[in-house]
């Protein structure tokens, strides 16, 4: 299934879809981060979803249960520059 990442944290990821995904659901989430040069491969489960209706799309909170050191590292270092450049503003 097709998704776009909405935000992502070093706990989790919001995505949309265009199909329901219900809570408690496990996923695997491939994805390459900006700027990023590898893809990332992390599994996670469904801890919220909704259909929102002003993107016409279900939303769902992932939280993240298991991925690489390296994958873990990468998404941290994205949220703090990503954190900082918004600080910055």
């Amino acid at each position: 299934m097709d998704a776009r990442s909405i935000d992502v944290s070093r706990g989790g990821m919001r995505v949309a879809t265009s199909a329901d995904v219900p809570a408690g659901h496990l996923v695997v989430l491939r994805f390459t981060l900006p700027h990023g040069e590898r893809e990332l491969l992390v599994h996670g489960r469904v801890v919220l979803s909704f259909y929102d209706n002003a993107a016409e799309s279900y939303a769902h909170g992932v939280a993240f249960t298991q991925y690489s050191p390296q994958d873990h590292e990468e998404i941290s270092r994205f949220v703090t520059e990503s954190s900082e450049a918004t600080d910055a503003h």
